[in-house]
């Protein structure tokens, strides 16, 4: 009989609750992928949403990752290692002026999430061009291992990562 892994069965949940609310009109769903990485053994899942009605210009990703040691130690069911899976929450946004909107968003990111998961932003823009806006990936790393008990939080995560996304349409 297969037995579903950690990740599978929390994929299923965030999949599940993120189609939900695209369903109900909350936020639309713009991107997936679900990527399987033979040379690494890895499995990574992501989906990307706006909020309903809006642009591509501010969208976040929500990201689960299993690597080859979380994979195998729940499979072969190995005691010395806890196996589970990471979550990394991506938000996508033009900024016209980096040096106070990237502050902004840190202290907004910190009010909403707390200053335990570091926030990291990256600027990018078009080489060759003066830049008008620059692409913001904001990045929130949990940089821990979940296990299936955060399955029922997981329609949480997407509600306040949703609510994160229109806190950061305001700045």
């Amino acid at each position: 009989m297969f037995d579903p892994t950690i990740y599978e069965n929390i994929k299923v949940v965030l999949e599940g609750t993120v189609y939900d609310y695209d369903l109900s009109g909350r936020m639309t769903v713009i991107g997936r992928s679900d990527r399987v990485d033979l040379s690494l053994m890895s499995r990574t899942y992501g989906v990307r949403f706006a909020q309903s009605g809006g642009g591509e210009d501010e969208f976040a990703e929500m990201e689960l990752h299993a690597g080859t040691a979380d994979l195998a130690a729940e499979i072969m069911e190995l005691e010395n290692i806890k196996p589970g899976c990471g979550i990394i929450l991506r938000f996508y946004k033009r900024v016209r002026n980096p040096d106070e909107v990237c502050q902004q968003i840190k202290h907004r990111l910190e009010e909403l999430w707390g200053i335990e998961y570091p926030v990291t932003q990256t600027l990018s823009y078009v080489h060759g061009e003066v830049p008008k806006t620059y692409w913001n990936e904001i990045k929130i790393d949990f940089a821990r291992k979940f296990g299936e008990e955060v399955a029922e939080d997981i329609p949480r995560l997407v509600e306040n990562t949703l609510l994160t996304l229109r806190s950061l349409q305001e700045l």
